[in-house]
């Protein structure tokens, strides 16, 4: 897999999210954002089965990686939202407490800078949920530079973005108002980016602060980390 997921766990919270865990997967977890080749499409039934074992809050796909899995006669991973060509939402409720996810489309042309009309649409769509939810997350594939220039343009409308695409990594890195926190995958699949929310934004003047308010991790999955037998089983 390309691209490994992001998760997220409350741990001083005082909510009813403490303690949980909350995993989300971003695009390019079939199909490498490089020029990396593609997966054997005889090994996609079991990395489909794969992820769905792995028991995703929520996962998305490009619709070029919907088509190369059912190109294989692959399913589509369970709880796994093929973007569109438009912003969509979701409403994910852990532990009784609904958080938002806004799926952001594919830039319709990833050589150019995702045009601000787009921009503007995920904006709009994150604004809506945020009166009904406690936390507002958005998942991306637009890569590093159209992400920022997002979070610089639409300041405070996603809590936290999950970002994948062209472009470096990061473990977890806080926005110019300090309102988004922003967590990029590493590519290739091996590793898996952890972040520790110590509290959640419940006033304006809430800011996302290193050790304070978040803790940023990348797990490297590495011999430290033993296969899971059953997902071992999968690829015999």
């Amino acid at each position: 897999m390309a691209r490994r997921a992001a998760f997220i766990k409350t741990l001083r919270s005082a909510d009813a999210l403490a303690g949980k865990i909350v995993l989300l997967s971003c695009p390019f977890e079939i199909l490498p954002d490089g020029p990396e080749r593609k997966p054997d499409p005889k090994r996609l039934p079991a990395i489909s089965q794969a992820l769905s074992c792995m028991a995703y809050d929520a996962g998305t796909l490009l619709p070029e990686e919907a088509a190369y899995l059912q190109s294989a006669g692959a399913p589509l991973p369970s709880r796994f939202t093929v973007l569109g060509a438009s912003p969509a939402a979701g409403t994910l409720r852990i532990a009784g407490l609904p958080i938002g996810v806004v799926y952001f489309p594919p830039s319709p042309d990833p050589t150019k800078p995702v045009p601000a009309e787009l921009a503007a649409l995920v904006a709009q769509t994150a604004a809506g949920l945020r009166a009904a939810t406690r936390l507002v997350v958005g998942i991306s594939p637009w890569g590093m530079a159209d992400e920022e220039a997002f979070m610089n343009a639409h300041p405070g409308v996603l809590d936290v973005l999950l970002g994948s695409g062209p472009n470096a990594g990061t473990a977890g890195r806080v926005s110019r108002d300090g309102k988004t926190l922003w967590s990029r995958a590493y590519i290739k699949g091996k590793t898996m980016n952890r972040l520790d929310l110590l509290a959640l934004p419940a006033a304006p003047e809430f800011a996302w602060k290193p050790e304070e308010t978040f803790k940023a991790e990348v797990v490297t999955l590495d011999d430290a980390h033993p296969a899971d037998p059953e997902i071992q089983q999968l690829f015999q």
